[in-house]
């Protein structure tokens, strides 16, 4: 534990040269105040407040994460409040701020990351002095709503999830750190140093066998030479609350529910002189929080009063704002896809079931809509269908968390999902698998004479997961079954599609994970026959690329969404398969188009083809080689007809996405298309260089 003259001789250089020798003496153990808990690492950021800095002046400054503290323990004085008020009001515009521009630089940390880091830091001081899990709820939640951007039944919904896991990490995990928890949920695609957390225990590696001679075996007579039909399906979301003609434009982060009321305000932010870096300030070499800045960002934050006339219910069949998808609409999806394509052999279904409504999940609810995707399935499909399902991270309670095998605690464990998953999917799975899903949440199963499915349940690595500080390593333990299930098919001469809910690459996996992900792709390259991903919504794919050669060698096809959360159109795939090599030969998606279904709300839906992806783009194969041969295409040709029309297919034609996708947006998401590896983002750039200066 840091004693106070270990902390004010690390301290004493800044706060004299901001407050002068004697106020600076005065003020040890509060403005310049280390906390007890964190090793010889101060846990709260620095983060002073009102001060311009100018050195012959006397400015009193504080760190945010006493302020916090006090404002939980009830003993925050009228300055503190002020202090949390100017602080908050500073968040929001400048984090949407950064949030709008393509990169970062590494010289500032973000305002999210300092507020958070004192944030974490608070927590972790109350938990350590005893505050109790309700203490803590009551407290937060009070500050959560003051804030007026989210309502307090959000606020409390959220928070009492959460607590119960943050504090038990908190309580148990020595090497637990403020800075881990928030250089991971701020993580971002684009800047490694946006918010820096250094945590070794993340940096481990999987083993990978050498590579042996695999066997070598004729499927002519097994296959019969016809391809298979593979109906892929992901992102259902659906809300049993659904109210059609209900409201659309509500106070709350997701709408369209029973019981929600309109929204009355909404706050419009000027920003025509950006304030990113004005946020942030460095006095010796510190990144310092500068409250300075509150009256420009009020000045130029407005609250608008929402005409409600002007707010159109929601639609029955779904709505393109932030509203989940009604029961029937899926039903629809999935009656359309059974008696539309009667020649389907496999149905994979890429998981996110459940709703948005991520301050109101119940046990119960997940539970009945679970059961509910795969009862519709078998119902549709029959009996003769194989269905492949995979886990999303919506799956769990609450949403994102998935905790390794060892934690069996009331409200902390997954194991109530896995345990109940296995039961709800156990007409498709063999004994094995069923037990590979009570134990992880994935399974492998031998499909079809040389084809092997892996459902993985990559939700684990997801920088949303608490339990990723807790263990960083039960990420590693499920890369490690993924290969010695990889390296079985192999000596078995089979061909393997691998299955898992969130695509690599995104900011949304740690480093480590897509790294050592893309290391297995590598090796295991001649294995894999091809991968399947949800997550995004979007209709998209993604290149690997050798981490030995450069080659291009796997492709890891996006399935979209049957739901229209938000601003998308419905769509589902058919994929065919060629029968020996078991790669796909092709791809149709068909969607709707959700403006007119809604005009007919008692007529089903019109579905239509949206494209024949080789016909589309005029390919010979759906080889690694031939898609990257493809973007390069779209990224140098003049007239921009690909890339368009590639951005057409990814937003399926969303009325509320499509026509607004300038060129910006266009190589945006071709850039995406060729990063599996966070961070690294050599060949966007190179597309990037290609798309604006050929």
């Amino acid at each position: 534990m840091i004693g106070s003259e270990t902390c004010w001789t690390e301290m004493s250089s800044f706060c004299k040269a901001v407050m002068g020798p004697k106020e600076a003496e005065e003020s040890e153990g509060r403005s310049c105040r280390c906390s007890p808990y964190a090793g010889s690492e101060v846990v709260g950021a620095d983060v002073l407040t009102y001060s311009h800095f100018n050195l012959g002046r006397k400015k009193i400054g504080d760190d945010l994460q006493n302020v916090f503290v006090r404002y939980v323990k009830n003993e925050a004085s009228e300055h503190d409040v002020k202090i949390i008020q100017d602080t908050l009001a500073i968040y929001f515009p400048v984090s949407k701020e950064a949030e709008r521009q393509s990169e970062r630089s590494g010289e500032f940390q973000s305002v999210d990351c300092l507020i958070c880091r004192s944030a974490f830091g608070a927590l972790f001081d109350l938990v350590r002095e005893g505050q109790s899990d309700q203490r803590l709820i009551e407290a937060v939640s009070t500050l959560c709503a003051s804030l007026g951007f989210v309502t307090p039944r959000a606020c409390r919904g959220v928070i009492e999830l959460n607590i119960p896991i943050l504090t038990f990490i908190i309580r148990t995990t020595p090497r637990a750190l403020p800075r881990t928890f928030c250089g991971l949920v701020l993580q971002r695609s684009h800047d490694p140093l946006f918010c820096p957390y250094d945590d070794p225990r993340f940096e481990w590696t999987v083993s990978l066998p050498a590579r042996r001679s695999s066997k070598i075996i004729d499927r002519e007579s097994e296959a019969r030479n016809r391809p298979l039909t593979i109906a892929v399906i992901s992102e259902a979301h659906i809300d049993p609350l659904y109210v059609a003609n209900g409201v659309a434009d509500c106070n709350e982060p997701t709408c369209c529910r029973k019981g929600q009321i309109p929204r009355t305000h909404i706050y419009e932010y000027s920003n025509e002189e950006p304030l990113i870096k004005d946020g942030v300030i460095k006095i010796d070499n510190k990144d310092m929080m500068n409250l300075d800045i509150t009256t420009q960002i009020r000045n130029r934050t407005k609250i608008k009063q929402v005409d409600r006339r002007n707010s159109p219910p929601a639609g029955f069949w779904g709505d393109y704002r932030n509203c989940d998808t009604p029961l029937w609409a899926y039903d629809d999806a999935i009656q359309r896809v059974a008696t539309a394509h009667r020649n389907v052999d496999l149905v994979y279904y890429m998981g996110d079931s459940i709703d948005h409504h991520v301050w109101e999940t119940t046990y119960e609810l997940i539970n009945e809509v679970n059961a509910h995707i795969i009862d519709k399935m078998r119902k549709e499909f029959g009996n003769n269908v194989l269905v492949i399902p995979s886990i999303g991270n919506h799956e769990s309670q609450p949403t994102n968390q998935f905790a390794p095998s060892t934690v069996r605690g009331d409200k902390l464990n997954t194991t109530w999902l896995y345990e109940g998953l296995a039961r709800k999917w156990d007409f498709y799975l063999t004994a094995e698998a069923k037990a590979t899903v009570r134990q992880m949440g994935a399974f492998a199963m031998r499909v079809r004479p040389g084809l092997r499915v892996i459902s993985v349940n990559n939700n684990v690595a997801f920088k949303s997961n608490w339990w990723l500080v807790y263990d960083p390593l039960d990420a590693k333990r499920h890369l490690d079954w993924l290969v010695q299930e990889l390296h079985k098919a192999e000596l078995a001469g089979d061909k393997v599609h691998i299955l898992g809910h969130i695509p690599p690459g995104v900011h949304d996996f740690t480093y480590t994970w897509t790294r050592e992900y893309n290391r297995i792709v590598t090796r295991f390259a001649s294995t894999i026959a091809g991968e399947f991903t949800g997550h995004t919504h979007g209709d998209e794919f993604k290149i690997f690329y050798s981490l030995e050669n450069g080659r291009p060698i796997s492709i890891a096809w996006g399935a979209g969404s049957v739901t229209a959360y938000t601003n998308f159109n419905l769509n589902y795939k058919i994929a065919t398969i060629d029968p020996r090599t078991f790669e796909p030969t092709n791809f149709v998606s068909f969607i709707y188009n959700l403006t007119e279904a809604n005009l007919t709300p008692h007529r089903r839906p019109r579905w239509f083809q949206l494209y024949d992806f080789r016909s589309a783009f005029g390919l010979r194969d759906l080889s690694p080689t031939s898609l990257d041969a493809l973007v390069r295409r779209m990224a140098t040709e003049r007239n921009r007809h690909l890339i368009g029309l590639y951005s057409k297919f990814l937003l399926k034609m969303s009325d509320r996405r499509w026509p607004y996708c300038n060129d910006w947006c266009k190589i945006d998401n071709l850039c995406r298309s060729v990063v599996t590896v966070l961070w690294r983002r050599e060949r966007c750039e190179e597309l990037r260089r290609l798309f604006w200066f050929g």
